[in-house]
């Protein structure tokens, strides 16, 4: 099978990162092709990023399915341009942050989401919010580093568990999701640093998941249901002309 990963921001930096991540977790015989976008925005971390980057990942994955991919995914928690892009497409379209909380949902009681910034807390609550699963949700709580600043590994870990702890201790998390998909090469070490306090727990690594999703849906012949996502009606659209 054929997955389009569309790294859905400008910075082509994460490109490679994103190609050598999501090979670890693609089963023999997938393959991969990685593209951030050409226009839009650095990173992800608001509401207006989402809406300037939005016709370059419809655009991508309009080709994509045209190229012949099986699948796509929209590599970005806030699952950007997910609706609109399941309503245009013939193939299963997946975003990392519901398929992440439908995974920790059935796996805990209660889960919580620990982001980059606070921005992202809303964008994260109503994604929840919309899958039905509000009630699941903990808490969402971030780490306060930007999204191009996730390269210090170190800090980042170590916040990470200091947010995780919080959220297991005050906020009654039965499970924890990694809030960004830049977040690459934790999950482990948060795992492990649970457990040596105490808590076995699931983290979800949203990438991880997501491939294995999308490869089974894909495997299964199942793709967003045309009568929740209808596709958009023929009309004259004049965005593409100056774009």
């Amino acid at each position: 099978m054929k997955i389009k990963i569309i790294v859905p921001i400008t910075t082509k930096e994460f490109e490679e990162s994103t190609r050598e991540e999501v090979i670890k977790f693609a089963s023999p015989g997938t393959e991969m092709s990685v593209e951030a976008l050409q226009y839009g925005t650095a990173s992800i971390e608001s509401s207006y990023d989402e809406v300037l980057n939005g016709p370059g990942i419809i655009k991508m994955a309009e080709k994509a399915q045209t190229e012949g991919f099986d699948g796509v995914f929209i590599d970005c928690m806030g699952d950007p341009a997910l609706d609109a892009v399941r309503e245009k497409l013939e193939i299963p379209v997946v975003g990392p942050a519901r398929a992440s909380m439908i995974y920790a949902a059935d796996l805990a009681h209660r889960f919580s989401v620990v982001t980059v910034l606070e921005n992202v807390v809303v964008l994260v609550e109503n994604i929840a919010l919309l899958l039905g699963l509000r009630d699941k949700l903990a808490s969402v709580r971030h780490v306060n580093i930007p999204v191009l600043a996730l390269t210090d590994i170190k800090k980042l870990t170590e916040t990470l568990i200091e947010e995780s702890l919080r959220a297991i201790k005050e906020d009654g998390a039965h499970a924890i999701i990694l809030g960004c998909t830049g977040m690459l090469g934790v999950a482990d070490d948060l795992s492990q640093a649970l457990k040596n306090n105490g808590y076995d727990i699931p983290v979800i690594y949203p990438v991880a998941v997501s491939i294995k999703y999308l490869e089974t849906l894909i495997s299964l012949k199942l793709k967003q249901s045309k009568k929740t996502y209808l596709s958009p009606s023929e009309k004259e659209r004049n965005i593409w002309e100056v774009i």
